[in-house]
């Protein structure tokens, strides 16, 4: 082929090429255009209706709707109700949220309330699990078992407590509080008032031993008992009420 028979066919080529871009750019665009356009029929009719349900004695439904706002998208296909069911449970005493979309403008959140356990250090509220999700309202409260320890340890100190509480529900007794200071030692109050001390080592052992030898030990001297000392080896040690006394009993 002569150079001047490549001339036009070259021509041509970059002709079409800049013709092929220019059809790509408006395609591009005009696809763009249509989606931006479509974006409210594709997210659906907006959510503008909100029902919060549920047995609620301490969940304010002002403070849900104040959580679930945030969280509604455009439309009813563009909300996401894994997101709206996490940000009601972080609303004070939400232990469950449910969340449902009801064509075409309504969205339903259903609650469950936390159900207290125990009171965590005087001031919070403790669920079955573990978690502290209220402060500072314990003394409506004071039925429940007091549980004390560092921060972090709510779960473990739990999880003793149950433990514990079998030991002596078979002597008609109830563990109404315990602590476990910076050292690890565990100290329980039973619903009678009595003390029992049972150190860092060995706590379900020792309240084993305490229900098992030092309750039938003691007998009808227990009203007068402060406390029950089970840190030692072959016996313990009784604090009287009265006198202030101290005494160690074998085992």
């Amino acid at each position: 082929m002569s150079e001047k028979s490549e001339k036009p066919v070259k021509f041509w080529r970059k002709r079409m090429v800049v013709l092929g871009a220019g059809v790509f750019l408006v395609l591009t665009v005009s696809l763009g255009l249509v989606l931006w356009l479509a974006r409210p029929l594709l997210a659906g009719p907006k959510l503008t209706a909100l029902t919060v349900t549920g047995r609620l004695q301490h969940v304010d439904p002002n403070a849900v709707r104040a959580a679930v706002l945030p969280c509604i998208g455009s439309g009813f296909f563009t909300t996401r109700v894994d997101a709206v069911s996490a940000a009601v449970e972080q609303v004070s005493w939400v232990a469950e949220a449910d969340v449902r979309r009801e064509w075409p403008h309504t969205l339903h959140v259903d609650i469950v309330e936390e159900a207290p356990v125990a009171r965590w250090n005087g001031a919070g509220l403790m669920d079955a699990r573990g978690r502290v999700f209220a402060q500072d309202t314990a003394q409506a409260y004071p039925t429940l078992p007091s549980l004390n320890g560092r921060e972090g340890a709510e779960q473990d100190l739990l999880a003793q407590y149950n433990t514990l509480a079998v030991l002596v529900a078979s002597r008609g007794l109830n563990i109404v509080a315990l602590s476990v200071d910076a050292r690890g030692a565990a100290t329980v109050v039973l619903s009678d008032g009595i003390e029992v001390r049972l150190g860092r080592e060995d706590a379900q052992a020792r309240l084993a031993r305490f229900s098992a030898i030092a309750l039938p030990a003691l007998g009808a001297k227990l009203a007068a008992v402060a406390y029950v000392d089970m840190r030692y080896t072959n016996g313990f040690a009784v604090g009287w009420k009265a006198s202030g006394e101290h005494v160690k009993q074998g085992a």
